[in-house]
Order: structure tokens, then C-alpha cells, then sequence
């Protein structure tokens, strides 16, 4: 009697096993959502460049999202020194980082440390050629004059300013 429990025992374990083997219960079963979800999301982020000549740029940003082939970011703001040790910093409410190039918009605001100052809703940058560009109307701040236009190229390491459609407004001291 003993024995033939004992087989019965078994072929039900074999029987249990077999069915597990087969529905392989562990298995991961990933699904990617073609953009519309992303892989990975990041929260108070603070992202630092150091050389050996010591930090180059922090980049903060309350969120960022990480796609398959882009990254956004939401509040950014991006600090860097340059090679004439000014100190830069570009802020705006959304950013898009493909390809090298930095795509920000709403409330893009650019300044530096001699006080040129920069207000648009759209720009990109390529972080290459370290070129900022605009289609959109914009307003350039340097001491007491204050220029506006419909789009812009700035040559950062250069320093040169092109521009499309310029107003240039000097306030003269009293």
C-alpha cells in the first residue's frame, strides 16, 4: 500500500513539474511602449561635468524622462564656465537632448556672468559645435542696450551674435 502511494505521490509530482516547466511562470515578460512610456524616469537631478581643471557644468532638473533615443527634461537648468572662465547658465521649462542637440522651450532665459542676458520661448543648442540658435521672437540684454529680433545664432566661444529683423534700444544714462 505504502508503495503504490508513493507512486502516486510521484507521477503527480511529475505531472506538477512538467506543467511548471512548461508555463514558466518566472519569466519576464517586457513589452515596450514605443515612446509613449519611458524606460526610465529620474527626479531632483543634479549632474556634474568635472575635469581635472575641476567642475565644467552642473545640470539640474526636476525630472527627467529617458526614452529610446532621446531624453526630456522638465525645469532644467544648465550651468557651465566657459573658456574665458564666465560663468553661463541656461534655464527654460521643458528640454529635449537628441542627436547632441538641446532643444528647450517655454520661458527660455540665457544669462552670463558679464551680464548678457538672453529671453525667448524657443532655442536649440548643439553641444558640439556649442552653437545656440532661435526661429523665435527674442531679446538680447547687455548693459543698457537691449536688442530684439525674430531669430538669432549665437557662436558662444566666438561671442557672435547673428541675427534677423534687429531693434536695438540704447538707454542712455542722465
Amino acid at each position: 500500500m505504502a508503495v503504490k502511494l508513493l507512486k502516486y505521490f510521484l507521477l503527480l509530482f511529475m505531472i506538477i513539474m512538467v506543467f511548471l516547466l512548461t508555463k514558466n511562470p518566472y519569466a519576464l515578460h517586457y513589452k515596450p511602449s514605443k515612446g509613449k512610456q519611458p524606460d526610465i524616469e529620474l527626479f531632483d537631478v543634479k549632474n556634474y561635468e568635472i575635469l581635472t581643471s575641476g567642475i565644467d557644468s552642473i545640470v539640474f532638473s526636476k525630472k527627467v524622462e529617458k526614452y529610446n533615443n532621446y531624453d526630456k527634461f522638465f525645469d532644467i537648468n544648465v550651468l557651465y564656465k566657459d573658456k574665458m572662465n564666465l560663468i553661463d547658465s541656461l534655464v527654460a521649462d521643458n528640454a529635449l537632448l537628441q542627436n547632441n542637440i538641446l532643444y528647450l522651450s517655454n520661458n527660455v532665459k540665457y544669462t552670463r556672468s558679464d551680464d548678457l542676458a538672453l529671453n525667448t520661448n524657443s532655442v536649440q543648442y548643439d553641444l558640439k559645435q556649442k552653437i545656440l540658435s532661435g526661429d523665435k521672437v527674442f531679446e538680447f540684454i547687455k548693459n543698457n542696450v537691449k536688442t530684439t529680433g525674430d531669430s538669432f545664432t549665437y557662436q558662444m566661444q566666438k561671442g557672435i551674435i547673428e541675427a534677423n529683423k534687429v531693434k536695438s534700444t540704447i538707454r542712455m544714462e542722465k
